[in-house]
């Protein structure tokens, strides 16, 4: 017992050294920053006086010093920001974006986290609205890649899910989107923005957007009733929603006028049972519908009643 007890003891006072034999780096755990790093901080002033004489390649290669070989130095943070400065300087967005985003993701506890998070949204707002231009094949300058622009917009929410700015980011998504003619994928966005942040400024535009992109699916030559289903409800949702807003007596002026045009729809629906495909029917049960609807549109109501009498008719003739 003795002897394995003066073993276990014998480890113990060789864990230390085993430790410090395994992270022979010099770097330190993620997240555990040093008290003070004096060939950092020398190289932190070198690259500013570098970047105030505008000479970006030397001062990029000195933050890249600190950021490989002192990452757990105070001044740390402040490298990568300048790190990602430089990079927008010399026209690599991308590379930029990814030093923020190591700011963002690594030192939340810096007081720079803050000024990361603005920058990296600033570039995807940019990126969404057009005005930022990347070199393609270092001839011509173009919009950044759509990937690009919705990666950099759901990196930004990610990091704040719970800040005001990702509601920002969802809207620029939802409208990136739009810009792009992906409306669905609009609208659902639009939608997931008024749910997840509906006490946000963004929410109600947002919600009045869901049902406009519904409503124009049938100006872009999409009949689908379900789509004009869906306009009415976000129309009808926004003025439950939003009881206060300007718009709320549009909105419900909007949702009239779409159920009006629903009625129209199934009276077209029942006009070509009854002449096209002779299923008359089907064309009976539209009229019929129509008719119970002649609240909402009176006109329709009164032209099925027409047309009843002659599906009626034939559908009779046909038994």
């Amino acid at each position: 017992m003795r002897l394995n007890l003066h073993l276990l003891l014998s480890a113990a006072a060789l864990l230390p050294l085993t430790m410090c034999q395994q992270n022979n780096s010099g770097l330190l755990p993620a997240g555990v920053m040093q008290a003070a790093d004096p060939a950092a901080d020398a190289l932190l002033a070198e690259a500013k006086a570098c970047m105030a004489a505008d000479e970006l390649g030397d001062a990029k290669d000195k933050l890249k010093k600190i950021a490989l070989n002192h990452s757990a130095a105070p001044c740390a943070p402040e490298a990568r920001l300048l790190l990602g400065d430089v990079y927008e300087k010399q026209g690599l967005p991308r590379d930029a974006f990814d030093e923020y985003e190591k700011v963002v993701t690594r030192y939340q506890a810096s007081p720079l986290y803050t000024q990361a998070l603005d920058r990296q949204l600033a570039m995807a707002m940019a990126a969404a609205e057009g005005k930022l231009k990347v070199k393609v094949l270092g001839l011509w300058s173009a919009e950044l890649e759509s990937s690009a622009v919705e990666q950099w917009l759901t990196s930004v929410i990610s990091n704040a899910p719970y800040n005001d700015m990702a509601a920002t980011a969802t809207s620029l998504l939802a409208r990136y989107r739009l810009r792009k003619d992906r409306y669905e994928e609009a609208a659902m966005t639009f939608a997931a923005l008024v749910e997840k942040y509906p006490d946000s400024r963004y929410a109600p535009e947002a919600q009045l957007m869901v049902a406009q992109i519904w409503a124009g699916s049938r100006t872009r030559g999409n009949q689908n009733l379900a789509n004009l289903v869906r306009a009415q409800e976000a129309y009808e949702e926004f003025s439950l929603r939003f009881p206060k807003h300007p718009d709320a007596g549009k909105a419900l002026k909007e949702a009239s006028d779409v159920r009006r045009l629903l009625v129209q729809q199934e009276l077209e629906t029942g006009r070509y049972y009854l002449e096209r495909s002779r299923e008359y029917g089907a064309a009976q049960f539209c009229f019929e519908n129509v008719i119970r609807q002649k609240s909402i549109n009176p006109a329709a109501a009164a032209e099925a009643e027409k047309l009843l009498q002659v599906a009626r008719t034939k559908l009779a003739t046909q038994k």
